[in-house]
Order: C-alpha cells, then structure tokens, then sequence
C-alpha cells in the first residue's frame, strides 16, 4: 500500500511543497529528487523516473520549491546556488527519517545539482546515497570540483551537447572519472530536449530513462 503524502514544510528561508510517497511502512529504499528552478518534478525526467523507482519499490521524496521568478532571478548565481543549498539542507534535517534508509538514490537537475553536491558531501546518512546530475551545471566550480574529488559515491551525469551548461573539457575529464559514468546526449538542449523536434526529443527521453534504469540495476 502507498502512502502519499502532500504537505507544504518552512525552511530557514522558505515555505516549499513536497511529496512524499511511503510503498510500505518498513521501506528502507528511497530516491529523493530535487528539480531545476523552471523544470519540476511533474516534467518528463521526473515524471519518467519517479514511475521507474516507485516499480523498483523505492519511496520518492520530491522536493518540489517554487522561488518568484522576478525576485530570484535578480540574483547573482551565487547566491542563488546558496539558498538552494540551504533550503534542501534545512528541509531534509526535518523531513527526512533518521536511519529509515540503507539505500537511497538522489537525482538532481540544473541548479538542484549544487544541494545534491552539498548533501553528499555534509549528510552522513546519505554518505552512501548514489547520484544522478541531470544537466549539471559545470561551470560552478563548486559543482564540479564536487564530481571530481568525490570518489566516494558512484554517480551518473546526464547532459546535452547544446546545453548552456556544457563544457566539453570538464565534461571530458569526468570521462575519465572511474565512479562516475558520463553521458552526453548530442543534439539535446538544458531541458534535454532534441533539436531536431518533439519524436526526436521522445527518443532521447527514453534513451536516458534506460540509462536511469542501468544505473540503479548495478549492484
């Protein structure tokens, strides 16, 4: 039986809206997804992963912030990646079980991929915790430097060759990065999206959900 839980949590800075699925009340599984800024957990990646985990018999916490786009994007990067940073810190230390789960996937998108560096390298319980950066953001030193020197957890980087994000001498070097596995979807934009259309771009969705499914199927 599934438990779905839909609540709204207050951060050290904001209110964020969250979903919280339960398969059964002794799961000790979980994958945790934290979105882009414009790409939420209802879109496609999420959509797609979320039904592929919850048929493995994973629970799903999706952390769904919404920021008032005028007022956010006035910022600075920098301080942009901090409140994310901060906010998926603060609401994990409230929602999320001390030791309920002994194996947990995290996937990440865009700018969610500087919480996803942040609480692999800070969260103990999730020091084992196997991450998925669709569309990292490689020019944020903080981010890569994080996917390099990390060889603690194994990891998969999903990202396009037209994404503005894309820097091919990083995306080379963690090529040759043993515990991470690198993809590069050529022709494919920030949302991973096929510049040659939408048949193309569904191919290319089921070609990373596989990749997704893989990636959870190595034990």
């Amino acid at each position: 039986m599934e438990i779905i839980q839909k609540e709204i949590l207050t951060t050290i800075n904001h209110s964020i809206p969250y979903t919280y699925v339960q398969k059964k009340a002794d799961n000790n599984k979980i994958c945790i997804m934290i979105p882009g800024l414009g790409y939420t957990t209802d879109q496609p990646l999420f959509y797609y992963a979320t039904g592929l985990f919850l048929g493995k018999g994973f629970d799903i916490l999706h952390i769904n912030y919404k920021y008032d786009p005028k007022e956010f994007n006035e910022l600075e990067r920098g301080e942009k990646v901090g409140i994310i940073k901060e906010d998926v810190q603060s609401f994990l230390d409230q929602i999320l079980p001390a030791g309920k789960y002994i194996r947990s996937y995290i996937i990440a998108k865009s700018i969610g991929t500087a919480a996803l560096a942040n609480e692999l390298a800070n969260r103990g319980e999730l020091k084992n915790a196997k991450a998925i950066w669709l569309t990292p953001l490689l020019q944020v030193d903080y981010i890569f430097d994080h996917l390099i020197n990390n060889k603690q957890q194994e990891g998969l980087v999903i990202i396009g060759d037209n994404d503005q994000g894309y820097i091919e001498e990083r995306f080379s070097k963690l090529s040759g990065s043993e515990n991470i596995n690198s993809i590069l979807v050529k022709g494919t934009n920030h949302s991973l999206e096929h510049k040659d259309g939408l048949y193309k771009s569904i191919d290319c969705l089921k070609e990373i959900i596989e990749e997704i499914d893989k990636f959870i199927s190595i034990e």
